[in-house]
């Protein structure tokens, strides 16, 4: 008896909690893998950031919810963060919100009215067959009326900021009675990029807070979804080798990760090739490598030797198609800028006065 009714009070949280049912996340996003960047330099800003440029890029997210949980949904975060440390985020779109339920202010009405009644009655008599009577009565009314135009209470819609000191920026959604989480969200961001990119990439974080009961008919409790990330690349609008280049990189990067998946077991429980590497491995047990960019770039003979072939190839793609990124996001040009800088200052003539 016992038994059942846990399993009924099992079944009927499932039944009030849909999003327990999903295999995946309720909440799915999806962000293109390529975005354009337009160069929108103003004079004023070449003479204020010297060896900088302006680009201005526009992300598309498409948030799709589980009609099931769509009224659950109570927010959504996006954060931005481009990996070239010399990119500043100069400016971005949407900014906070603040919304009312109401079309405009809220008109209030104080009316206070003042009523004064007074009477006086006298009766005299004089003798039984003479007398006289009189009255007097004063009324007096007065009423005002004051009507003010209240601002309602605001809500917060969306909120943005930057992050990591200028080098990100977040922005945040909450559900109204007004607005809809879901569909299609374009950020725009405008950057500040050395003179020299052309190309780069960055990362886009999708986050998402939706609110179920703790049991059925019971308080409900805010829960975060496992968060979503995204590598984007960025190219210059118009510029083709600067397009492919970024592209490249991004295929490469997921053919990487994809890799790394499938051979995950194998990369776990390196192999042995010969019968001195097993001995070695009996005597010295040797440590699970988990990161394995850090195995490959540090004992490249070793590590070539004992992974998968297929890791290694895709290692060696992606690095490749990053040193081909890495020409085109200004850095060198940056560096070798302050290079010439030093000399020339070394080489200065110093006057004693």
């Amino acid at each position: 008896m016992v038994r059942t009714v846990r399993q009924l009070i099992a079944i009927g949280f499932l039944a009030t909690s849909p999003a327990l049912l999903w295999a995946g996340s309720p909440v799915q996003f999806d962000v293109g893998y390529l975005t354009p960047a337009h160069d929108i330099t103003t004079p004023e800003f070449q003479l204020q950031r010297p060896g900088y440029r302006l680009m201005q890029l526009d992300v598309m997210i498409s948030t799709m919810v589980d009609s099931r949980i769509s009224k659950d949904l109570t927010e959504t975060t996006f954060l931005i963060e481009p990996h070239n440390p010399n990119i500043q985020i100069e400016d971005f779109s949407p900014q906070t919100t603040l919304q009312s339920p109401y079309a405009g202010n809220i008109s209030q009405e104080k009316r206070v009215e003042y009523n004064v009644d007074g009477k006086l009655i006298a009766n005299q008599t004089l003798t039984p067959n003479l007398g006289g009577n009189g009255s007097l009565g004063i009324s007096r009314k007065q009423s005002s009326v004051e009507k003010v135009d209240v601002i309602p209470e605001m809500k917060l819609v969306s909120a943005s900021g930057t992050i990591h000191r200028g080098r990100g920026v977040y922005f945040r959604f909450n559900r109204t009675p007004q607005t809809s989480l879901e569909g299609t969200t374009t950020l725009g961001v405008i950057l500040a990029v050395p003179e020299g990119w052309s190309a780069d990439t960055m990362t886009v974080r999708c986050r998402a807070k939706m609110r179920q009961p703790i049991v059925p008919g019971g308080p409900s409790k805010e829960n975060e979804l496992p968060e979503s990330r995204y590598m984007v690349a960025l190219y210059l609008a118009g510029d083709r080798h600067a397009a492919n280049t970024a592209g490249h990189y991004v295929r490469e990067e997921a053919n990487w990760q994809e890799v790394r998946r499938k051979y995950d077991a194998q990369i776990q429980h390196r192999r042995i090739d010969s019968p001195l590497d097993y001995l070695t491995s009996i005597v010295h047990p040797s440590q699970q490598h988990t990161n394995v960019e850090k195995w490959l770039r540090t004992s490249p003979e070793k590590a070539a030797r004992e992974l998968p072939p297929p890791v290694v190839d895709a290692y060696y793609r992606l690095q490749e198609a990053r040193a081909n990124l890495d020409r085109c996001n200004g850095i060198q040009a940056i560096s070798r800028a302050r290079v010439t800088d030093e000399s020339s200052i070394a080489n200065s003539a110093v006057s004693v006065n």
